[in-house]
Formats: structure tokens, sequence, C-alpha cells
């Protein structure tokens, strides 16, 4: 398997060639490094069913979508969402559980998805700043039990994915979320979640040579 995966993203690769790998301690996308002669690949390692991708602080997020010249009622809508107190702040007190409160904001959950639909330049950012990177490649899984995707066929997967419908604010199959309401630093971090990873991995790679 794993020679199968160097062939394919290390075309050049001969048996003269040394092969070596190096782990990165700090806290970016990428985990480790592949390098085979004189090429090197960052590579992020993924396990599980409910992946992780993105943490970060909501106002570092707000800023970013501003920027990108997000109009504010989109922008406030997140955060009512993200909070889910009736503030835009983390300063009131939820008599909803969070489920309902979503029922609620139902209507300007869909107008929110479907702007980030519309807008297919800003989703590839979007893409880009939560799962890639600088990583060349994800791979999801064991050494002896793994599939992967190149950073190019992770924005056409879930570029083509886009459309699928959710109750959740959503960028394709990134699933925005607060990584814990009830703690007072958990709740103004932005969590996004790629649920069922490995799945979608093997959406585009059945259509691959390996």
């Amino acid at each position: 398997m794993f020679r199968k995966f160097l062939l394919a993203n290390f075309p050049y690769i001969n048996n003269d060639m040394k092969i070596s790998a190096y782990v990165n301690f700090d806290r970016t996308k990428e985990d480790i490094w592949i390098r085979v002669g004189k090429v090197k690949k960052s590579i992020s390692i993924k396990m599980g069913k409910c992946n992780t991708v993105h943490n970060e602080y909501i106002y570092n997020f707000t800023k970013f979508l501003e920027q990108e010249k997000v109009p504010l009622k989109i922008i406030d809508i997140i955060l009512d969402y993200f909070f889910a107190d009736g503030t835009r702040n983390g300063t009131g007190k939820r008599t909803l559980t969070f489920p309902d409160y979503k029922l609620k904001l139902k209507r300007k959950i869909r107008k929110v998805n479907k702007y980030f639909m519309k807008h297919e330049d800003l989703l590839i950012k979007l893409i880009n700043r939560f799962v890639i990177g600088s990583t060349d490649i994800l791979i999801h899984g064991t050494v002896d039990n793994f599939t992967y995707i190149t950073k190019d066929e992770i924005i056409k997967l879930l570029l083509s994915l886009k459309k699928e419908p959710s109750s959740t604010i959503h960028f394709s199959r990134l699933i925005f979320a607060s990584k814990g309401r009830n703690n007072d630093i958990d709740k103004f971090i932005v969590q996004i979640k790629w649920y069922n990873l490995a799945d979608d991995i093997e959406r585009i790679r059945k259509n691959l040579p390996v």
C-alpha cells in the first residue's frame, strides 16, 4: 500500500533514491514531511469518523470574513448561531438547547449556507484555510490501512459536495461548530469538523488509479 502511495505521489522515484520522513512539532496543518530524493511533500494525518480539521478564535474568523467582503448580516447570523444565547459575544443566558436554538434559526442558517454555496471563490479560500494550509496530501487511517487525498483533490471533492443539505452552518462537508459553549474559554473557539472523512475520500479515490 505504501509503495503504491509513493509511486503515485513521487512519480520519479527509483530504487537509488533515499526516502526519509520528519515529524512536524509545530501546530500547523501538516503532521509529517516525506522526502524522496530532492522532492519533499507535507502530510496531514487523520483517524476516526469525526475529524476536527481546524480550530480558530471566533473573532479572527469573522475578521477574515469581513476582509472577504462578506455582508455583515451574514456574519451576524454566524455569531448568533455560534454563541446560541441571543448575543454576538457570548454574554447572554441560554434558555434553549442548541438543537432548539438551531431550529429557531432554520431560515437564517439556510440563508448563510446559500451565500457560501454561491460564492465558490470564497469557499475555496475557506477550504484552504480550514483543511489544506501548506499540506500537500491528507492521509486518513493507519500505517497498514489508509486512504489519501491530495490538496487539489480536496478542493475538487468539496466543491462537488457543496450543495448537500445540512441543518447546520457548513462549508460543503465542513461543519461549523463551537468547541464548547459551557466553557468560558472554549466558547470562543470555532471548530471545523469533517464527518465521515474516509468515506468522502473514497468517493474520489474510486475514480483514480491508486
